[in-house]
């Protein structure tokens, strides 16, 4: 009963990491659609937002109820120091899952911004308003970029000004790109001057950036490998010594002390595993 337990957690588990991961948010109407239908608490999406993640509200829903039902388990069916490590690993699970969405779509979201920034200019030049050169703009756009601007275009619709939708969207998504178009539309809107010239430096800079993340990344390719390899070495260790062994695994386990140590190496070993990521992400940011 305690392996049969343990398997169908772990599957849970894996069950909610691969929903976390794999699903995308729908275009803006279906999600809006489906928010009404089955409305998220604000705090959950407010925090998925800051995180730059967007999740349908039955893909949010499933996560939940998994990470509810392995916590309820764990607790009925397994002793408390394993099922502590097991509800502290899904959740710290969840959350680096989450942490890597919303770092991999803010990637995506850089990479798409220069190109957009130059068709609005490039409909600048043609004589079409800022505002409406942005709307057409978006019109292409693929996301996730386009959810982004596509929530800028409905705030000016709806009465803001374009500089304060892309504060706003600055403030919920972390991105301070989008502060530095805000600061040159207002810029733009209190003084006047040439928006294009100074929409194309902004093109200009990120580019630029992003050829500096490039260059980091490949400089510290050494770094990153050998902090996986330390992150993934104890758990193949107790892995490896396990299937060639497992009697003296077991009979470790059966005894108080051992047990203890078991935990103590766990908690350690997740706790290197969080700092390592810090540190990683730290480099890369």
């Amino acid at each position: 009963m305690f392996w049969i337990a343990l398997v169908v957690l772990m599957i849970g588990l894996a069950f909610v990491l691969m929903l976390l991961v794999n699903v995308e948010a729908p275009s803006d109407v279906e999600v809006t659609e489906a928010d009404r239908r089955d409305p998220v608490p604000e705090a959950i999406t407010n925090y998925l937002a800051a995180n730059g993640v967007e999740l349908p509200a039955v893909v949010i829903y499933s996560a939940i109820a998994s990470l509810a039902a392995m916590t309820v388990l764990s607790g009925i069916l397994l002793p408390v120091s394993l099922a502590a490590i097991i509800i502290f690993t899904g959740y710290a699970g969840a959350f680096l899952s989450i942490r890597f969405i919303g770092s991999k779509r803010r990637a995506k979201m850089l990479e798409q911004l220069p190109s957009f920034i130059n068709q609005v200019t490039r409909r600048l030049s043609a004589g079409v308003s800022v505002e409406n050169a942005f709307a057409d703009s978006v019109e292409t756009l693929e996301r996730p970029l386009g959810t982004i601007m596509r929530r800028i275009v409905r705030r000016v619709h709806l009465g803001y000004d374009l500089h304060q939708a892309f504060s706003r969207e600055a403030a919920v998504t972390k991105l301070h790109e989008f502060n530095v178009i805000a600061t040159a539309l207002r810029i733009n809107e209190q003084y006047g001057g040439s928006i294009r010239s100074i929409l194309d430096d902004i093109v200009g800079i990120l580019r630029m950036d992003e050829a500096g993340k490039r260059e980091l990344r490949a400089l510290t390719g050494e770094t990153r490998f050998t902090a996986v390899v330390l992150a993934l070495l104890p758990p193949l260790i107790a892995v490896y010594m396990f299937s060639v062994n497992p009697d003296m695994m077991l009979e470790v386990w059966s005894q108080n002390s051992g047990k203890s140590l078991f935990i103590i190496s766990a908690v350690m070993e997740i706790l290197g595993v969080l700092v390592l990521w810090r540190m990683v992400n730290s480099i890369e940011s």
